[in-house]
């Protein structure tokens, strides 16, 4: 275990955790934590191959505890979140014990997803709240079998400050990178407090996590603005290791094993911006989104 994670020392073992996006990065450094605490850990990636890639890597740096499954799914489509809900059911069908939101992107120039939704807002938003609603009956199903709550986290930004919760999800107009990125952190983050009140006394939490600043690939790949932050930021911050802490706290903690509708920064519950706590917005994005999934079965 990671001196970032080892005060957080809660077992894992018997438990199922997927975690999306865990090719590199923060999500990478998530797999790890988690499954250094025993967990067997589903490492998603978009491809098969990355996911077993990511694997062999965590089997090399790891302390021999966990155990890693790929599980693969293009999250950029709807589509693509349903291949990944059925690789997760065929991988875990006894049933979850946690699941991690973590994959996310940002881009340089608009397009639309194959749904019609602004790609931004595609990957990290409404896919993340497809992935969930298409693996609640495995969460339950964990949370049964295992007499304790299941957890979902769901990985939003700082940047969720300067956002606005878009009720127009093809994001007409003058697109601006960094304002979508923030839009769709905001959406995903109302999004976790609608769920976590929601789901309350189904043996389900639901928080959501801001790495901090921390080193990550989001801006090289991202091109645009996000490359020159990325390049001016990167050598003043912390691990992609960092990054994790809240995350892997929030799985293998047992202080937080029943915490739900919070959110974390730095591993601490903090407070987010006061748009994002606006009930009455979070139950309108809530709604918005349960609308979309259903149009798009």
């Amino acid at each position: 275990m990671s001196r970032f994670d080892a005060q957080f020392a809660g077992r894992l073992d018997g438990q199922t955790v997927l975690v999306t996006g865990a090719k590199g990065g923060i999500g990478h450094e998530t797999a790890q934590g988690i499954g250094n605490c025993g967990a067997t850990v589903l490492v998603h990636a978009r491809g098969a191959d990355h996911a077993r890639r990511a694997i062999d890597l965590l089997v090399t740096n790891g302390n021999g505890k966990g155990q890693y499954l790929a599980v693969a799914g293009d999250l950029g489509s709807l589509a693509g979140v349903r291949e990944l809900v059925d690789a997760v059911h065929e991988a875990a069908p006894k049933g979850l014990n946690g699941l991690v939101n973590n994959a996310g992107a940002a881009f340089s120039s608009k397009a639309l997803s194959p749904d019609g939704y602004e790609r931004t807002i595609a990957i990290n938003h409404v896919a993340l709240a497809a992935l969930t609603d298409g693996l609640l009956d495995l969460l339950r199903k964990g949370a049964d079998d295992f007499a304790a709550p299941s957890r979902v986290v769901n990985m939003t930004a700082l940047i969720e400050s300067r956002g606005k919760p878009v009720t127009d999800w093809s994001y007409p107009g003058k697109y601006k990178q960094i304002q979508a990125y923030a839009d769709a952190k905001l959406l995903a983050l109302m999004y976790t407090y609608a769920q976590a009140r929601r789901h309350e006394g189904e043996g389900l939490t639901f928080n959501a996590v801001s790495p901090g600043a921390v080193k990550t690939t989001l801006g090289s790949k991202a091109g645009g603005p996000f490359k020159i932050i990325e390049a001016l930021t990167n050598p003043f911050v912390g691990p992609p290791e960092k990054g994790s802490r809240g995350c892997v706290r929030l799985m293998a903690d047992p202080e937080l094993a029943a915490a739900t509708g919070g959110y974390y920064s730095s591993a601490k519950l903090k407070k987010s911006s006061k748009k994002s706590q606006d009930a009455e917005g979070q139950d309108r994005i809530y709604a918005q989104t349960e609308r979309e999934l259903r149009a798009h079965p």
